[in-house]
């Protein structure tokens, strides 16, 4: 998120270098989840359902893990990275990369997920108020360079040619990036546009879009100075725009999920007419002097019930809940990244999990918007 969670730079670094040496999962692992028992629903569900690749540890074994709970309650695997800026500049991708690459197309081939990358620029720690993990000579660079004009566009053919994506984030969350360069968030959207046409002429089907963080969106952050909406910044993306995709980490903002509004998802169909699909979700399930470990797992399942529901109703494409097991590390956040999975770090199931599992194990019918 921008003003809310993104793991710190070398939690980020860690997680990509664990990727380029993952050997394909065997066997059971300490934290292997047991499927849950509850029948499925007999209706269908319109919505393909997702996790994150972040794993509940930095070990190998946890990383394809990710994977395989991912295709055990869903169809989807998101991989979130930052672009690897250094060798994009110096022409080449290194083993590294290429392996990293190689491996994470394996595991999801090898538990039959869809591919949703998404290519994330900007530094999540700093509230978007900067590009993320430039090298020295390019510390304090934005999107008018040249140099990282041309990186950005080569990465997106890296990872159309290579991932051949169902999905492509090109931008996460930019609106943060926006609160603070409005005019160089303007070069962004010149270089999203040309990245879309580049994405297509590799990968037709690949539905492409920007991510948005929904409820800075809204000017609804609460550790922010009062911000108008940023409604105006969808239209920048348009005619390329396969999907209207956000973000979205409500528990800061409402105190319980019975304060959300109803109408709180529904209400971008007013400024679109794209699809609308969540690319990122999470509700902290922290217990705290007032609310029992029960209650507050109670409470992230309410808003997962409740936002599955939304999701049906409103015939998005996909959902993604960002954390799927509870990790072991953290970066710097306002979220509450420790205890927003659907899984205790033990691997013991939270109520949430359950409600997920079962929506998983209805009949998908997706409509999938047209590329």
């Amino acid at each position: 998120m921008s003003a809310i969670w993104r793991p710190s730079a070398s939690t980020s670094l860690a997680v990509a270098v664990l990727a380029s040496f993952l050997l394909l999962a065997c066997g059971q692992t300490p934290n292997k989840v047991p499927d849950p028992t509850t029948n499925p629903d007999a209706s269908t569900r319109t919505f393909a359902m997702g996790v994150s690749s972040l794993p509940a540890e930095l070990t190998e074994e946890s990383y394809s893990e990710t994977f395989r709970l991912a295709a055990s309650a869903g169809e989807v695997i998101l991989i979130q990275r930052t672009p690897p800026w250094e060798e994009l500049l110096g022409g080449a991708f290194s083993e590294e990369t290429v392996l990293t690459t190689q491996r994470e197309t394996a595991l999801a081939e090898e538990h039959g997920l869809d591919i949703f990358v998404a290519i994330d620029p900007t530094d999540g720690t700093r509230q978007r108020n900067r590009l993320a993990g430039l090298p020295d000579d390019l510390l304090g660079a934005g999107f008018s360079d040249p140099d990282i004009h041309k990186a950005l566009i080569d990465y997106a053919r890296y990872i159309a040619e290579t991932y051949r994506p169902k999905y492509l984030a090109f931008g996460v969350e930019m609106n943060g990036y926006q609160q603070h360069h409005p005019e160089d968030f303007e070069r962004f959207v010149v270089i999203y546009h040309e990245a879309y046409e580049v994405v297509k002429e590799i990968s037709p089907e690949t539905l492409v879009f920007p991510t948005f963080q929904f409820e800075e969106l809204q000017g609804r952050l609460p550790f922010q100075d009062p911000l108008p909406p940023q409604w105006h910044l969808i239209s920048r993306f348009e005619p390329r725009l396969d999907v209207l995709a956000i973000s979205t980490y409500p528990d800061v903002v409402f105190p319980s999920a019975n304060e959300i509004p109803e109408s709180y998802y529904a209400q971008l169909a007013l400024y679109t007419n794209r699809p609308v699909a969540i690319a990122g979700m999470g509700y902290s399930s922290r217990p705290s002097e007032d609310i029992s470990k029960a209650k507050a797992e109670e409470a992230q399942a309410a808003f997962l019930r409740r936002t599955l529901d939304n999701a049906q109703q409103l015939d998005m494409p996909f959902v993604v809940w960002f954390v799927s097991q509870d990790p072991s590390f953290t970066g710097e956040s306002a979220l509450d990244l420790g205890n927003s999975g659907l899984i205790q770090q033990n691997g013991t199931p939270k109520p949430a999990w359950d409600i997920w599992h079962t929506a998983s194990l209805r009949p998908l019918q997706a409509v999938q918007p047209k590329p």
